[in-house]
């Protein structure tokens, strides 16, 4: 068995995170701004939470779109900050549901509304190919789909895009893949 040394730590005030060993540019490969469920476990919400607890929980874990799952861990659709927000809960109540009973199902985008990447094509394209398909969308979050094995493979985000290619972006502003697309272009 080696011995292993360990060493003061009173000198060093910085923590290394991988932005600091990979640059993004606009000519990088699209995967390094994918979120790949692969490797990192996909943030989820079930379908039955009432809407103002998701929406807490969304804030807390500093998120602004979880993968809405049924009882069963069907895929169900995708839920937002935006679509959590006060005016579509007002709406439901509009229609005579009490608040606390808003729930996450309520307000969704469901699935038969989502389109998605193709994993393969996203394996060949770069950053670039994937701001400029999404720019006239105005989306900020798109899934990534692995067609040869029928599953949601991740997720694409417009803050980590801007994150990964050093751009400000609010996390709870109205980031959009065609706001990157202005700031990038001018």
């Amino acid at each position: 068995m080696k011995k292993l040394q360990l060493f003061d730590l009173d000198l060093i005030d910085k923590v290394v995170s991988p932005e600091h060993f990979e640059q993004t540019t606009l000519t990088s490969p699209a995967k390094n701004i994918f979120t790949d469920f692969k490797t990192h476990k996909a943030l989820v919400i079930e379908d039955s939470t009432p809407a103002v607890e998701a929406l807490n929980l969304m804030f807390q874990a500093h998120v602004r779109m979880q993968i809405v799952l049924s009882k069963t861990n069907d895929f169900m659709g995708i839920i937002s900050t935006e679509e959590l927000s006060e005016r579509y809960i007002v709406a439901e109540v509009a229609k005579g549901t009490d608040r606390k009973d808003v729930l996450v199902s309520d307000l969704m985008v469901p699935r038969d509304m989502l389109h998605a990447f193709d994993f393969a094509e996203l394996e060949v394209a770069t950053v670039n190919d994937v701001v400029a398909a999404l720019e006239n969308y105005g989306l900020r979050h798109c899934l990534v789909l692995d067609r040869e094995h029928h599953h949601i493979r991740g997720v694409i985000s417009s803050s980590d895009i801007a994150r990964k290619l050093h751009l400000h972006i609010d996390i709870y502003g109205k980031s959009s893949f065609s706001h990157i697309f202005k700031v990038i272009n001018g």
